[in-house]
């Protein structure tokens, strides 16, 4: 799976919190919304909609976030899924500790064979 086909995929199933999601699909997804973040922040303080010394979010950074969350929330949760864990399990990011665990079970493979939430999204 490559970047264009993570992100419409996502896209697509921005409220589906049920299945599993690759590795390449999730890490894509977050490469490119880390990316169009980037630029959307330039943008802002080259056009002064933002200061660099008020370290703050403009307009275009917040409604971007805002647009983006549920599908977020939505490819970790089937992340998490693909291996073995529910998607409620993000509610470790309110804990000091909990942003780790996350990461450490995005970046971890997915199981091989089938869950309780579907196949393997790579077979």
């Amino acid at each position: 799976m490559n970047m264009k086909e993570a992100v419409s995929s996502v896209l697509i199933n921005w409220n589906n919190f049920s299945g599993r999601a690759s590795r390449s699909e999730f890490w894509y997804f977050v490469l490119a919304v880390t990316l169009v973040g980037f630029i959307i922040g330039l943008i802002e303080i080259g056009t002064g909609m933002v200061n660099i010394e008020s370290a703050g979010m403009g307009s275009l950074s917040l409604i971007y976030n805002v647009a983006l969350l549920i599908p977020s929330i939505s490819v970790t949760s089937r992340r998490l899924q693909d291996r073995g864990h529910s998607g409620w399990w993000q509610l470790l990011y309110f804990t000091i500790i909990g942003f780790l665990v996350i990461l450490v079970w995005c970046i971890l493979p997915g199981k091989e064979d089938e869950n309780k939430w579907g196949r393997n999204p790579l077979l």
